[in-house]
């Protein structure tokens, strides 16, 4: 019966265990230029690695002054936990450049990028950023990889790389953190 109270709680309401947000988009104004900056800066990212196997700073620039802008709508302690996430990793993007596993342009976009993630996002981030990533991968080493622009002499490996000197050719990692980084901004303009 209406207005008796017995009414069922809808599941999205919080006596449901719901949070209380409808399933459409929710975010604000600011919100929305935030992740349209964010995510036109991580498909300059995506692009400009794809064909020049380098990130400038200013994608991973934007996408953090992206995040300042969307992070002034919401609480202070999230925005301190994507802090948090961010500087770890980059952190740990600073032992992967140091080992040479991932370039410089690929730390700081996913740094910035993990910005937005915060903790509780990160781990699914990473599995869409190592799904995609496992497949730019495995396409490198495929004859697919003819299809896709040359890497620079500098970073190239040699003509018909055979044995562990396959798995040394650079591959465009950006794309798959901009993957990932794509995948964030849909989380958040429809949460």
């Amino acid at each position: 019966m209406e207005g008796d109270g017995s009414e069922e709680p809808s599941l999205l309401s919080p006596a449901a265990g719901g949070n209380g947000e409808s399933v459409h988009m929710t975010a604000s104004a600011t919100d929305l230029i935030a992740l349209a900056v964010f995510a036109a800066a991580l498909l300059g990212a995506a692009f400009t690695d794809a064909r020049q196997y380098l990130i400038p700073n200013r994608y991973p620039a934007a996408i953090a002054l992206a995040y300042v802008l969307f992070a002034t709508g919401h609480p202070l302690l999230q925005a301190l936990w994507g802090l948090a996430a961010g500087f770890l990793m980059l952190v740990i993007g600073a032992v992967l450049l140091a080992t040479r596993i991932m370039g410089g342009g690929d730390v700081k976009l996913l740094a910035a990028t993990t910005l937005w993630a915060g903790p509780w996002l990160a781990p699914s981030f990473l599995t869409v950023v190592a799904f995609a990533g496992a497949a730019i991968a495995l396409t490198w080493l495929t004859p697919l990889r003819r299809l896709m622009p040359a890497a620079p002499a500098d970073l190239a490996a040699p003509e018909a790389p055979t044995g562990r000197a396959r798995f040394a050719q650079p591959v465009p990692y950006g794309i798959a953190i901009s993957t990932g980084g794509l995948y964030l901004a849909a989380t958040h303009a429809f949460h």
